[in-house]
Parts: C-alpha cells; sequence; structure tokens
C-alpha cells in the first residue's frame, strides 16, 4: 500500500510516500480502507519533533490520527462493525494513529459510523479537532445557558467547531478572527466577533465565565485578564502547560486555569457523528490535498492561514 513515510524529524518535506506492506487486524481490531485524513498542527509539530509524542515515536514512522474510511476487515473478537461500514474516528492518539496511508488498523472503540450526508472529507475533517472541542466546551469548561464564552482563534479547526458547541449549550459567543472569517462565523451562529488584527479583545470583554485558548503565552495571559473570579480558562496548547506567568496570574484574578489533554473517545465521537447527521453542527474544509501533496498539506496547515479543516484525500 502507499503511505506517508517519516524518516526523520524535520520541516514538511521530511515526510515521503512509500510502498509499504498492508497491515493486518488484531483479534479486536480492525482494517480500514482509508478514504480521508484530517491534517491537524499537532502533526505539523510531531513530525518537526518538537512535541512531547515525539518522544515516543520510533522513525521510520507514519503520523497521522484522523481517518474516515471503510472498514475492510475485521478481528474475529469484533462484534460493532463489518465490512463495509463506512467509519471515522480518532485513532491512536497520543501515540501513531498511521492515517497516511491506504489501509491502517484500529481499535473499533474509537470509531463512529459516518453520517451519510457528510462527505469522507468532511468525516476525516472533525475527529481530533471536535473531541478537543467538544471535551473542552462540556467537560473542562462545562459551558451552559447564560454564560459568557470567548473562543481564542474561533475560525480554526478546533474554533469554528467549538463556537458552535458552545451555541448549542445557549451560551453568548464571543471568538477572536480576522476580519475576513466574520460573516463564516457569523453562519455558524457566533454572537459577537473581534478582529484581532485591529481590535483588543482584553479592551471590549470582561468578566467572563469562560474562554477557550488555542494560543498560549501573551494571548493566554490577556485571555485570563478577561474572566470573572471563578471562571475558566482552558489553554490547548501542551507546550504551555504550567507557565508559570500564566499560574499566576490565575491566581491573581481567580480564575481556574486548565491545560487538557484530549483523549479519543467512540462515544462521543457518535454523540459528534449524531449532531452533523442532525445539521445541528458544520465542519468546514478549506483545502483538500492528494496523499502526494502530504507535503503541501502540512504547510498549509503551518501557515496559520486556513479556515477549518486541511485534509488529504487517499480513497
Amino acid at each position: 500500500m502507499k503511505a506517508a513515510i517519516l524518516n526523520h524529524f524535520g520541516e514538511a518535506k521530511a515526510l515521503q510516500i512509500a510502498q509499504v506492506d498492508t497491515p493486518a487486524p488484531g483479534d479486536s481490531e480492525v482494517l480500514i480502507r482509508v478514504m480521508a485524513a484530517g491534517i491537524n498542527p499537532v502533526d505539523t509539530k510531531v513530525r518537526a519533533g518538537t512535541s512531547g509524542i515525539s518522544k515516543r515515536i520510533s522513525l521510520p514512522a507514519i503520523l497521522g490520527w484522523d481517518i474516515s474510511g471503510i472498514i475492510e476487515a475485521t478481528g474475529k473478537n469484533v462484534v460493532a462493525f463489518q465490512p463495509g461500514d463506512e467509519v471515522f474516528g480518532c485513532i491512536g492518539f497520543p501515540g501513531l494513529g498511521k492515517a497516511y496511508a491506504e489501509f491502517t488498523v484500529a481499535r473499533p472503540e474509537l470509531l463512529a459510523r459516518k453520517p451519510d450526508n457528510i462527505s469522507f472529507e468532511e468525516a476525516a475533517a472533525v475527529p481530533l479537532a471536535g473531541l478537543t472541542a467538544f471535551q473542552a466546551v462540556n467537560e473542562h469548561l462545562k459551558v451552559h445557558s447564560g454564560q459568557t464564552v470567548l473562543i481564542q482563534a474561533a475560525a480554526g479547526g478546533v474554533g469554528h467547531l467549538a463556537v458552535q458547541l458552545a451555541k448549542l449549550n445557549k451560551a453568548y459567543v464571543s471568538g477572536t478572527a480576522s476580519g475576513k472569517n466574520r460573516l463564516f462565523l457569523a453562519s455558524l451562529g457566533i454572537d459577537r466577533v473581534i478582529d484581532y488584527t485591529h481590535e483588543k479583545f482584553e479592551e471590549l470583554l470582561d468578566n467572563l465565565d469562560a474562554v477557550l485558548d488555542a494560543m498560549g503565552g501573551e494571548i493566554l495571559y490577556r485571555s485570563i485578564s478577561c474572566v470573572k473570579p471563578g471562571g475558566t480558562v482552558v489553554c490547548l496548547p501542551s507546550s504551555t502547560k504550567d507557565d508559570p506567568t500564566a499560574t499566576d496570574l490565575a491566581k491573581r484574578y481567580g480564575a481556574k486555569l486548565i491545560w487538557p489533554m484530549m483523549y479519543p473517545d467512540g462515544k462521543q465521537m457518535q454523540i459528534i457523528a449524531d449532531l452533523l447527521e442532525a445539521e445541528r453542527l458544520k465542519v468546514h474544509v478549506d483545502k483538500v490535498f492528494p496523499l502526494d501533496q502530504i507535503v503541501q498539506a502540512h504547510q498549509a496547515v503551518e501557515s496559520h492561514d486556513t479556515r477549518g479543516k486541511v485534509v488529504v484525500k487517499i480513497g
């Protein structure tokens, strides 16, 4: 089978297309014909060797965690799926998921059935970002009716899904984005867009119940200053975990500060699948590349100029 192989950590060109053996599923695994794979910022950091996950990986390796595809075969203990089922999910995280290949194996408890009304490309864009947003909004921030919430990088992969999930929970949602994304975010139901290119969110917002920050650093510090005592800030970049400046600021403002680690969960994926099927949640795919252009796909994510998600079409 064809796959994108990482032989050494480095820039996007470290990824190379090669022919490798097709994996065989274990007794409690399924073999999936991969139709599409999602690319996330964490993928690029692992590839570059700057993520803690990189230390868990032996090279050469096949990267990637977000997949959509068709069950090709099942192990003898698998009863939840059968060959021909269309599925999607986040596999292997935070270890190797091996999504950048024509076939991969996965544990069935990490998968959900792909809704018929979304494409394989759209489905592949959802898992890691969708689970990150779902867990941040519902488990860590515990967003509920009447709350005021700020989503940083609201037009990004996690951000645009978090906006919708917070609105489903009946919160008042503000989000930072460039002006070109104002109409896009309005279409998702956001209440207020703050154009970070010429507006300072901390001068416009205060006494917030919750903030979801995808940036860290100075943006995180400014975010904490907007939260009311007892409010919560979730910061996604694991590289900023336990930042002493942020920790001190949170204590000063009486805010709860959380650096979560997303975990794959097939049951949560099914909840997300049901929302997609009911058209209560939409995923935006900004760019689709063939597997042969995996380098360009990684470069697009690293440009920080994409709206929603970048996907690689494989099958």
